[in-house]
């Protein structure tokens, strides 16, 4: 098996037990209301998001000295992308006078996993990026709002080839037959994490998560 497919098999094997509820979720959340103050609080959380991880990426910068020079040129990347989108959503929340009163620090456990001093997490922090890229497409698609959907494709279009970025790079690590019981645990890891705040913040945010849950269940044949 190559490493490609170790990776195309991990998208396979768990895609009804984690990625795809997450998607399913995060597609409802996009569907909210653009008039509605559920909408303004998502935004505020993901403008948080957005920071959170833009400072994630930074710290990386300075804690993993070994990162390659064309690794670090692209976490770089990855920082400035994501402190771009934290400014343009918070302009939009501007425009909307509403708050920013959303901790930042509510966000930071997500890449906490990846910055333990274990570069070959760090390497892998891009595993569930898809849910996010789905998250703003899927705004972008829905919305009647145009200034909604502006700033959606605006960030969509930054993330443009980052899906097949990541699976190479995925690929690359899992060649070695070595590296695939530590990218199945990171794998597994991080899309559980994903799984657990999506449903709290569908839970909170006043979706019907249990009822998206179960019609993605139906729709995918496993039990609920």
């Amino acid at each position: 098996m190559t490493g490609r497919e170790f990776v195309e098999s991990l998208w396979s094997r768990y895609h009804d037990e984690l990625e795809g509820p997450v998607i399913a979720i995060r597609k409802a959340l996009a569907e909210l209301d653009p008039r509605s103050p559920e909408f303004v609080a998502l935004m505020q959380r993901q403008a948080k998001k957005e920071l959170a991880h833009a400072v994630a990426f930074t710290k990386a910068l300075l804690q993993y000295e070994e990162l390659e020079p064309h690794e670090r040129a692209h976490v770089a990347e990855q920082a400035a992308d994501e402190y771009k989108h934290h400014a343009l959503i918070k302009d939009y929340l501007d425009s909307r006078g509403a708050a920013d009163d959303v901790p930042v620090a509510a966000y930071d456990g997500y890449f906490g996993q990846f910055l333990t001093g274990d570069i070959r997490a760090f390497r892998l922090c891009n595993i569930a990026e898809k849910s996010a890229v789905v998250f703003m497409e899927h705004m972008r698609d829905t919305t009647p709002d145009p200034e909604v959907r502006q700033l959606a494709k605006d960030i969509v279009d930054d993330e443009e080839g980052h899906e097949d970025m990541v699976m190479e790079k995925l690929a690359r690590f899992a060649e070695d037959p070595a590296n695939r019981e530590f990218l199945e645990n990171m794998f597994v890891q991080s899309w559980s994490s994903q799984k657990e705040g999506v449903i709290r913040e569908g839970r909170e945010l006043g979706i019907d998560v249990d009822g998206i849950l179960r019609d993605f269940a139906v729709r995918s044949g496993t039990p609920a």
